[in-house]
């Protein structure tokens, strides 16, 4: 850069261009930086309004100390964080316990009036009840806000005539709220009302969707619906985990694989009564008879109809022979005993019945490769042939991406956000535009005489060509110029002064 030629830019300048060069230099930039504020300057958005004094003392407490930049407005009832991070707000808001939905709801029975009845007190209560409820199911993560209706019934001498209390929940977000999330709000609302069983809690999200009871929490049977999204589910993530092996071992656009399954999601109760194959001795018992006698030897009696009458008086009477009689007779019994075990089980839905595998490969893959694959596919899923699991492989030539860029989204696509392009063209816009009246502005003054022009430096500047000098020969030369006419001096202080506009002056002449 040459300082010189600015230093002799500047010089040539009168004051009054001087400071107008200077006020538009100063104005640029001022203008620069006031719309690359506004173009950087964070967008608020309401984080919560209707606060109390005390709440938002201590939201800004709790901000301050995450780091996150706030905005009070509307007399202090309204909280105001920047847009990216409104997400960072409510978790550091929701850790510290900040702004959950107001104070206790049970307050309102610290002030109590004399002609208050038993009713008024029972929907006081009910109200104060649900509305603690909701406050505690807020504060679960992925719940937006929450809306509980209950329904108590009176206590009743007679317990076949008392009425079962229910309960009604809405919860907005509950859509992103996951299956264990609900289970528990299901029995959070029971355990908070006396003689709720969680099966008589009925929650929704903000579509209507019925999220609680569920066919696994015993309040109804299975669903067609439910067992789609558990199928869908279930093979989506088998597949998923099929694809990432492929892509990481053939890589990317090489194989496919789509997994079907068939879930059996009846819930089924078995009762098994096992014995044992050898049996136990409980009881043993045994008895013994004996009988001693000695005596002579009797007659035989003949055989025949009367000595099988006979009684054993005759019979013993009329025996003959001298020998002794000794009888005896053990008899034993035992009652033998068998092991029997009694088991009752729950079978929890969900059991695997069939498998269906396609798995699409790239014709560039070699068939060998392919078998190893087929190996490693069926072990991933766990494909079971005696079950009836099948795998379908076929070998085709896929479909070559193009490299070119997306042109979906037009030739603007690649201009990215258009808010900050917005911005950036207004700057642009408006810094040419500020650019093209300082040009102006700075010409039009040029052209002014603002100050008087010396006769010298006039006389000076006019001159004459080298033609005129030289087609007029006989032109009379100027007089004598006195050493001491002023007019000469000056000429000799701008020589000795500033000798590069004499030299841009002869420069002049010499081009023409």
């Amino acid at each position: 850069m040459d300082f010189s030629r600015i230093k002799q830019i500047w010089a040539g300048l009168d004051t009054r261009s001087q400071l107008t060069l200077v006020g538009g230099i100063a104005g640029v930039l001022v203008t620069f930086y006031l719309l690359y504020g506004f173009a950087t300057k964070p967008s608020y958005t309401t984080l919560a309004t209707g606060l109390q004094p005390a709440q938002t003392g201590q939201a800004e407490q709790t901000l301050a100390a995450a780091g996150i930049a706030y905005r009070v407005g509307t007399g202090g009832t309204e909280l105001d964080v920047p847009a990216g991070q409104v997400s960072q707000a409510r978790i550091a808001l929701a850790a510290k316990g900040v702004l959950t939905s107001g104070q206790n709801s049970f307050q309102s029975f610290n002030s109590s009036s004399l002609g208050t009845t038993d009713f008024q007190q029972q929907v006081q209560y009910q109200q104060a009840l649900q509305q603690q409820i909701a406050q505690t199911v807020e504060q679960i993560q992925g719940v937006n806000s929450a809306t509980v209706e209950l329904v108590i019934p009176q206590d009743s001498l007679f317990s076949d005539s008392q009425s079962k209390a229910t309960a009604a929940v809405l919860v907005n977000g509950g859509s992103s709220v996951s299956t264990s999330a609900i289970a528990g709000i299901a029995h959070l609302v029971s355990s908070s009302v006396k003689g709720l069983d969680p099966n008589d809690v009925s929650i929704t999200d903000e579509t209507g969707a019925l999220l609680w009871p569920t066919s696994t929490s015993g309040g109804g049977g299975t669903s067609a619906d439910s067992k789609l999204r558990a199928q869908s589910l279930y093979a989506s993530q088998l597949s998923a985990e099929v694809n990432a092996l492929l892509d990481s071992t053939l890589g990317p656009n090489k194989a496919l694989a789509r997994v079907q399954t068939d879930l059996n999601v009846d819930q089924t109760t078995l009762d098994k009564v096992t014995y044992a194959k050898k049996g136990v001795p409980l009881t043993q018992q045994t008895q013994t008879e004996s009988l001693k006698s000695q005596g002579g030897a009797g007659a035989a009696l003949p055989a025949g109809a009367t000595a099988n009458t006979g009684t054993i008086g005759s019979y013993a009477g009329s025996s003959g022979g001298s020998g002794a009689s000794n009888y005896k007779n053990t008899t034993s019994s035992t009652t033998f005993g068998i092991d029997k075990t009694i088991e009752h089980s729950v079978v929890a839905p969900g059991s695997v019945n069939k498998l269906d595998v396609a798995l699409l490969v790239d014709s560039s893959v070699p068939a060998a490769q392919v078998a190893s694959l087929k190996k490693s596919v069926a072990s991933l899923v766990g494909l079971t042939p005696v079950r009836g699991d099948t795998m379908a492989v076929t070998r085709l030539a896929f479909a070559k991406t193009s490299s070119a860029p997306k042109a979906a989204g037009g030739p603007l696509a690649a201009l990215g956000n258009p808010l900050s392009l917005a911005k950036d063209v207004l700057l642009g816009v408006a810094a040419l535009v500020f650019l093209f009246l300082m040009r102006r502005t700075l010409s039009r003054r040029e052209k002014e005489a603002s100050v008087p022009e010396p006769t010298w430096l006039r006389e000076l500047e006019s001159g004459f060509s080298l033609s005129e000098l030289e087609g007029t020969q006989t032109m009379a030369l100027p007089p004598a110029v006195d050493r001491h006419d002023p007019v000469h001096e000056q000429i000799e202080e701008i020589a000795n002064n500033s000798p590069e506009v004499i030299a841009s002056q002869v420069s002049q002449w010499m081009k023409e």
